[in-house]
């Protein structure tokens, strides 16, 4: 009993000494400059040019975006093709009129701010159009897949090796991005949202046998109206997207990655991307 006292005293002793040391240490952290924000990018759908600049703001202090509306802008191309973008409101600039680009051209996005000149270059790939757009209702007992209406598209890869693409699913005009960003590559194979190697013709069939094609990860009704949108990029902003994807997903555990800016194409220190793809699009409605 004596030596229990002992221990249960020297104990006591340890966590006061230990709770006398405790004290708050105070860290500066550098906040470190802001740097200019470019994100861009134009297709070759004949639409608006537009382009977005705002500030970088510190890791601990992320309380508003500041826009920047004081910049010349402007796109070139390779085929002579000059552009001037006007800022119309909160960091967003855009062109006048509607233009496209080219596969083949390459085209320059040149953002003067403050006394520095921001650049950088892009080409929009080649890719092939959707060839289907096409529905089908997805029976219970798939595992984890929720029973229900699906969409799916199909398209070709090209026979060269390095397609990358981005794509925006819409329901109802509203954007679906509840699973984050959809992306695929030639490297996805079998499980690529083109679905290549599934019959769209006999979609019954294919079920039968437990082939499903990939579809966009979200369930639809009857009389939705769903509109695909297939971007061709290029690697370097493929990687782009998984990097900023990895950095928006930290969740604070050991496993997450080091926080890091993204690579990127902007010159002279900028962040952000300038892109230049090839746009297809593709609309249905659900019928039961």
């Amino acid at each position: 009993m004596t030596h229990t006292k002992k221990i249960v005293a020297l104990f006591t002793g340890l966590v006061f000494l230990l709770s006398a040391c405790e004290r708050i240490v105070e860290l500066e952290i550098p906040s470190g400059e802001s740097k200019l924000v470019i994100e861009g990018q134009i297709t070759s759908q004949n639409e608006p040019w537009s382009v977005n600049l705002s500030l970088s703001q510190a890791y601990f202090d992320q309380s508003e975006m500041i826009f920047v509306t004081d910049a010349v802008v402007t796109i070139t191309g390779s085929d002579g093709t000059n552009v001037i973008l006007s800022h119309t409101d909160s960091g967003h600039y855009e062109s006048s009129t509607a233009y496209f680009c080219t596969p083949g051209v390459r085209y320059t996005l040149s953002v003067d701010y403050k006394g520095k000149k921001y650049t950088a270059s892009e080409e929009a790939p080649l890719a092939y159009p959707i060839d289907t757009i096409a529905s089908y209702y997805l029976p219970d007992n798939n595992g984890f897949i929720e029973k229900g209406y699906y969409v799916f598209i199909q398209g070709k890869e090209r026979e060269e090796q390095g397609d990358y693409y981005l794509f925006k699913a819409y329901r109802n005009d509203t954007l679906k991005d509840d699973f984050g960003v959809y992306i695929d590559s030639d490297e996805f194979g079998s499980v690529s949202y083109l679905n290549e190697k599934f019959d769209i013709n006999n979609i019954a069939a294919e079920l039968s046998l437990g082939k499903t094609p990939r579809p966009f990860p979200f369930t639809v009704l009857p009389n939705d109206t769903i509109k695909i949108e297939q971007y061709a990029i290029t690697r370097e902003y493929y990687q782009y997207i998984v990097d900023l994807e990895a950095q928006i997903g930290r969740s604070g555990t050991p496993f997450d990655p080091p926080p890091a800016n993204p690579n990127n194409n902007i010159s002279n220190g900028g962040l952000g991307y300038f892109s230049v793809s090839h746009k297809e699009v593709a609309e249905l409605i659900v019928k039961k």
